[in-house]
């Protein structure tokens, strides 16, 4: 899945067209190409190369992020593709992160 060779089929997906603004939940995937201004939960977010999120608090299990956040990030699996732009926090896991991806924040590794 992190290197996106597989076709995703998300359960929910925020297209390039749509903003979102308020808490996010799925207990399965979300795919954002669009905007979200608020909190999220699941247990996969995956943020196109046009998605974008601002939120105090992202919670999911695996973060694929090719787009940006401006925003705490808590993951037990994080990858950061090249176009990645993450403005916050990281507390994660396994992290994974493409040349060229851009960091504004502190790594920090969970002890689960």
């Amino acid at each position: 899945m992190f290197g996106m060779s597989k076709k995703i089929t998300p359960s929910s997906l925020v297209s390039s067209s749509t903003a979102i603004k308020g808490k996010v939940h799925s207990d399965d995937e979300i795919y954002v190409d669009g905007r979200i201004d608020g909190d999220v939960t699941a247990k996969i977010l995956i943020v196109g190369i046009n998605g974008y999120i601002k939120s105090d608090r992202i919670e999911v299990e695996k973060a694929v992020i090719y787009g940006s956040i401006d925003g705490n990030i808590s993951a037990a699996s994080v990858y950061l593709g090249q176009t990645a732009r993450i403005n916050g926090n990281i507390l994660h896991g396994d992290i994974s992160v493409e040349n060229g991806a851009y960091i504004n924040g502190d790594l920090k590794q969970r002890r689960d």
